[in-house]
């Protein structure tokens, strides 16, 4: 068991680096190391990192063994449920599921987590309105630029009413009849 552990987090530790040493070279299980990339859903040909960096030192992998053990992570990693973890965390995706339902569910788990972080957006910008109405307000009650800070003040307001609709809809999960625009 603590064989299989240090084996894994041997595995882990390679994959968190861009380059190998002679030592780590020599050591690899590359089929615990293939299942370490497949189950943090890596790009195939993070192999050829592994092949550059160990041919510096004249080692090899066993290209074969990383395959067999990248195949297995990858039935790990391509699980729906999975997709959609990935997605309501707003981790990025390299395209390598060949299964529909983890792109469906990750693509419902990322439009959630895109809605999360719009809510965060505008709760922060009706922050700062009112603190600018406040500061307006502060400038229209000492008679310092009056006109300006008035249309000023509509012209938050009008953004602000806006901005509630929108958190609003986004709360109920009616974000899809919104406009598509949500960005400024």
């Amino acid at each position: 068991m603590k064989l299989k552990i240090l084996a894994a987090i041997t595995a882990l530790s390679l994959t968190q680096c861009s380059s190998m040493d002679m030592e780590q070279c020599q050591l690899a299980d590359w089929y615990s190391i293939g299942m370490t990339d497949g189950n943090n859903g890596v790009v195939s040909y993070t192999v050829n990192d592994y092949i550059k960096d160990c041919n510096e030192f004249g080692l090899s992998v066993d290209s074969k063994q990383w395959t067999s053990g990248y195949q297995a992570g990858l039935k790990n990693y391509c699980q729906s449920e999975n997709g959609y973890k990935l997605g309501l965390q707003g981790a990025y995706y390299n395209g390598v599921c060949s299964n529909n339902e983890f792109l469906k569910r990750y693509n419902e788990g990322h439009r959630k987590y895109e809605i999360k972080q719009r809510i965060s957006s505008i709760e922060s910008r009706l922050d700062n309105i009112n603190r600018e109405i406040t500061s307006l307000n502060k400038k229209i009650n000492a008679g310092q630029e009056v006109a300006n800070s008035k249309e000023d003040k509509k012209s938050l307001k009008r953004e602000e009413d806006k901005l509630k609709t929108e958190l609003m809809l986004l709360r109920i999960g009616a974000a899809d009849i919104l406009p598509v625009q949500f960005n400024f």
